[in-house]
């Protein structure tokens, strides 16, 4: 990005109360990011802004209790609740949608305060909520990860980061990367830089792993016995249910063989689709989930959204038409 985006951004942040955020199950990508943007602005003004999460997912809580284990000295201090009235702007990381935004266990659509997002996915969006000071968004698509972002204007501003905070950000790039499956020659670059005598790859790696309980494996057992094949050329689509782990199982269906993952689940009146794409299959074809889903979106009364190759939504509508309407427009592209 340019250097003067990051230069407006600043002095707008410069004397404000800042809340930081992320969408609900905070990822290892969200929830680093929000921690070394936090770092950094504290740093630059000599204020330490507030963070708030809903809750963290499994992995995210797996991931911080090893980081502990090596830095027992750092605190992951955040809030659960919080009450808007106390800060003059939100900073939104690694979504830009508010519906996955949860303050006080209930969902928010709009935020009463002016928010700036920070994120890596998609936004197609025509019109703008009021609140939205768009102008300052820092957002790319075409990069893997919200921590990217945040690393690029702490880069910008010469600043230093801690071997704890090098951790974070490049667990945070190797994970919402795919391990380098869905990053580009910049990723890379990015991770590399994180790396020093002090920030070892093999420690990184031990901080990541997850074992993998039994409603997991038995949700991606399920997900393999009910997949149906579709042909398109010489595409494979792969089409399951499950009712938990979607996004593991359609991750997983690509690692068996299909082109295209999707996996679709119902929980009380919502409907979730989760879907993956082999990258090789995007850059050939032009496939790009995220934009799909998000064009469904309308259609389906739901927000859905993501990348080229991984992307999902969750929706109102009738499951058999959006499921068909999703299938039929991935075939356009095969």
């Amino acid at each position: 990005m340019l250097y003067s985006k990051y230069e407006d951004f600043l002095s707008f942040l410069q004397y404000k109360k800042i809340l930081i955020t992320t969408h609900d199950l905070v990822d290892i990508d969200g929830f680093a990011s929000c921690f070394a943007l936090k770092f950094f602005l504290c740093e630059r003004f000599n204020k330490s802004p507030s963070i708030f999460f809903s809750e963290l997912s499994k992995a995210t809580k797996n991931f911080m209790n090893k980081f502990l284990i090596k830095f027992p000295e750092f605190k992951f201090d955040y809030e659960t609740e919080v009450n808007l009235a106390n800060y003059d702007v939100c900073l939104i990381i690694d979504t830009n949608d508010l519906s996955q935004i949860h303050f006080n266990s209930s969902k928010s659509s709009k935020l009463d305060i002016p928010y700036i997002l920070i994120d890596h996915h998609h936004y197609g969006k025509t019109e703008l909520e009021n609140r939205n000071i768009s102008s300052l968004n820092l957002i790319n698509d075409d990069i893997s990860s919200s921590a990217e972002i945040i690393l690029d204007l702490i880069e910008s501003q010469n600043q230093d980061l801690p071997t704890r905070y090098r951790y974070l950000m490049a667990a945070a790039i190797l994970v919402d990367s795919g391990f380098f499956r869905y990053g580009n020659n910049g990723t890379i670059r990015k991770f590399s830089r994180l790396l020093d005598e002090k920030v070892n790859y093999q420690h990184l790696l031990n901080m990541l792993q997850n074992e993998t309980d039994i409603s997991e494996k038995i949700a991606k057992i399920k997900g393999l016995q009910r997949v149906e094949l579709i042909r398109k050329g010489d595409y494979l689509i792969g089409v399951s249910n499950v009712s938990s782990f979607g996004a593991n199982v359609a991750s997983m269906l690509i690692k068996n063989g299909f082109d295209v993952g999707i996996v679709y689940s119902v929980e009380k009146n919502r409907k979730n689709i989760n879907s993956r794409a082999k990258k090789s299959v995007c850059l050939n074809t032009g496939l790009h989930l995220g934009k799909i889903l998000e064009e469904l979106s309308k259609y389906a009364d739901g927000s859905g959204g993501g990348h080229d190759g991984a992307a999902s939504i969750a929706f109102n509508a009738e499951l058999k038409q959006v499921l068909s309407k999703f299938i039929e427009k991935i075939k356009h592209f095969l």
